[in-house]
């Protein structure tokens, strides 16, 4: 321990800052790496998994869709049956309808109905005692009486199905389970039923639709589609005879047919999906991300499922458990603790001895050091090493003895350094004047130079509608003495005087002194009202204007009238720029702590070219044929006059947006009362 200032300091052994120095930067990567690596690869697991929940929803949808095509072509079969269209001619040939009732037992369907060509029915093979009501109404019998085979989905009540088959309904009757994080059921028992349906028309000799064949396989309880569906896409990843997913039809968001199984081994039939999953499946969107599936998290995907009149009545699911994931995670994070806990144990020691072996030399060096430094006379420091420390030992002798040596040369160094330090900091100080100056100069000349532009752009602006101008009278005098008045000259005269008097005032507006008239006013006002009146200058009728501003009170500093001139040149070009009609966007904000607020004009016209917006504020630069080019280099002026600035933002194609952005407060140096 050492006293330097009166103040105490622990001394610690080198072998300790070498043990410590070089366990806790290995400690910390190996921490790092396990935070990173296992967050990356987890991730990556999760992310791939949910990519192959998505895919797998994607060849679901694909079996499901296949399931109804194979639904269609049954049907469609059947409608060519020639015994169908006798029957429909001929009430006492519906014996030889029958094949239907075949048909519904040898394809297992729920019901096959024949309809005659005004929607009336002729025969149920799954209830031949019910006949004669109408389903003209129903939407997919209209169509295939059209002469083309339609199939999808339908959502039949109760009584609906006992007519076409009067077995359906109790198989239909599904009792509603309670799930943890699903909505509240208002029913106890959902007695409604999910068909794939078909319709298909029945051709008459002469070549006219005789009537429709109309059939539908109910989905309730229908586990073999779900099972197929779980066993083609999961099997290749079962383990331990289970498979890693499950598929699921819903009706709404009850589970109506499911390979999910409850904790007793059951289908989860009648159990719901969560709130959060149904909420988007009723607006008609997908689903894809971890999901509450009955008793656990999964990744799970799905897709809203829609009547044959577009209504979302279900959806189809599939999912894998997240435990899997979980467990790996638990796996990673053990063998990286292991990793950390070994590399500590193996690494202290090993660097507790290292850190001896070094101490050793540099403890006889450090006493030769003090000696020589009390002035005592001190012999060669003798290291027993071949290493940097006996290196470091030799040099260190070598500089004792050159010390005092070196001690003269070192002040005459200091010296000379001293000398011409100075001689630099005067010579700096000289190009720093020299800077300024020139930098004056060179704002002296850019002046210059845009005055001299003002009075060429000036003379050439006047010039040439005065010539115009007085070329019209002349054709005024000479009509007028031939008796004609010249209306069409004195409108051109009146054109381009009117020309004149606009370069005019922007030229004045452009080279004013900076007086400015403040006042305090909404800035959602005055925008109102320029967009009221911007209508005389340019037909809104082709454009969609959106003013974002209403309902944000921002009051601000200074000269309305001036402001007002720049937002209107701001509105009229992006109304312009939109040749044909587009969209207008207006809105305004404010930082009060930074006491700042912009105004936002943005339109979706051609965009401007990014060398084109470099020369936007130059005066007399326009790409209009009818622009004097000083709109934008008088509204630069007023803005960087009150102290702000204006942003331009734009790309060839994607649209221009202007943004002025302003102090709330002028400077008080800067205001005039009004």
């Amino acid at each position: 321990m050492r006293a330097r200032g009166g103040v105490k300091f622990l001394r610690t052994s080198i072998r300790v800052k070498l043990t410590v120095g070089t366990m806790v930067p290995l400690v910390a990567a190996i921490a790092v790496c396990w935070v990173i690596g296992s967050s990356i690869i987890i991730t990556r697991f999760l992310s791939e998994a949910q990519q192959t929940v998505e895919t797998n929803l994607s060849s679901a949808n694909e079996m499901f869709v296949g399931e109804l095509a194979r639904l269609s072509d049954v049907i469609r079969l059947a409608g060519l049956s020639p015994e169908l269209s006798a029957a429909l001619r001929d009430d006492k040939n519906l014996p030889a309808a029958l094949p239907l009732r075949s048909i519904l037992r040898n394809d297992r369907l729920s019901f096959l109905t024949l309809v005659d060509r005004y929607g009336f029915v002729r025969y149920r093979a799954a209830n031949p005692g019910s006949t004669g009501d109408s389903l003209k109404a129903e939407k997919i019998i209209a169509d295939a009486s059209k002469g083309i085979v339609c199939s999808g989905i339908s959502l039949l009540r109760s009584e609906e199905a006992f007519r076409e088959n009067p077995q359906l309904p109790p198989l239909m009757n599904i009792p509603i389970k309670p799930t943890p994080l699903a909505r509240i059921y208002t029913k106890q028992i959902e007695n409604r039923g999910l068909f794939l349906v078909c319709a298909a028309p029945v051709m008459a000799a002469d070549g006219t639709v005789a009537g429709v064949v109309y059939g539908g396989l109910l989905l309730n309880g229908e586990n073999r589609l779900v099972d197929r569906i779980t066993r083609v896409i999961f099997q290749p990843r079962e383990s331990a005879g289970q498979p890693v997913g499950s598929a699921t039809i819903f009706l709404d968001d009850v589970r109506i047919a499911t390979s999910v199984m409850n904790e007793r081994g059951e289908r989860a039939i009648g159990t719901m999906m969560s709130t959060e999953v149904y909420n988007a499946i009723s607006r008609g969107e997908k689903w894809n991300g971890k999901a509450f599936v009955l008793d656990k998290w999964n990744f799970t995907a799905y897709e809203p499922l829609r009547d044959y009149r577009g209504a979302v009545v279900g959806a189809l699911y599939v999912g894998m458990p997240e435990q899997p994931y979980a467990e790996l995670r638990s796996q990673i994070n053990t063998i990286f603790s292991g990793v950390l806990i070994f590399v500590t144990l193996f690494g202290v020691p090993l660097s507790a001895w290292l850190g001896s072996s070094m101490a050793r030399p540099i403890k006889a060096l450090e006493e030769g050091a003090r000696r020589i430094a009390a002035g005592e006379k001190q012999s060669d420091i003798t290291v027993d090493s071949r290493d940097e420390i006996a290196s470091l030992a030799s040099e260190f002798n070598v500089m004792n003895r050159r010390l005092k040596e070196r001690e003269h040369e070192i002040l005459a160094l200091n010296h000379t350094l001293e000398a011409k330090v100075t001689e630099r900091t005067t010579q700096l100080e000289e190009k720093n004047e020299q800077l300024l100056l020139a930098q004056k100069e060179l704002a002296q000349a850019e002046r210059l130079a845009a005055i001299g532009l003002l009075a060429s752009g000036v003379a050439h602006e006047i010039n040439n509608p005065l010539a115009i101008i007085r070329g019209n009278v002349e054709l005024l005098e000479m009509n007028n003495s031939a008796g004609d008045h010249g209306p069409e000259e004195l409108d051109t005269i009146m054109r381009q005087v009117a020309r004149i008097e606009r370069i005019v005032k922007n030229l004045r507006a452009f080279s004013r002194s900076g007086s400015k008239t403040l006042s305090r006013f909404s800035l959602g006002e005055v925008l109102e009202d320029i967009l009221d009146q911007v209508g005389h200058q340019v037909s809104l009728d082709p454009y969609s204007v959106t003013r974002d501003y209403r309902g944000k009170e921002i009051i601000i500093e200074a000269d309305e009238d001036q402001l007002r001139q720049v937002f209107t040149n701001l509105i009229v070009n992006g109304l312009q720029a939109m040749e044909g009609g587009g969209a207008l966007f207006v809105d305004i904000g404010a930082d009060p702590e930074g006491g700042l607020c912009r105004v936002a004009v943005a339109d979706t016209g051609p965009g401007i070219g990014e060398e084109e917006v470099e020369k936007l504020f130059t005066p007399f630069y326009t790409t209009k044929s009818q622009g004097t080019g000083l709109g934008l280099a008088v509204s630069y002026g007023i803005v960087r006059d009150h102290g702000g600035e204006i942003e331009v933002l734009s790309e060839p194609g994607q649209g221009t947006i202007f943004c002025v952005i302003l102090p709330l407060r002028q400077a008080p140096e800067k205001q005039e009362a009004v």
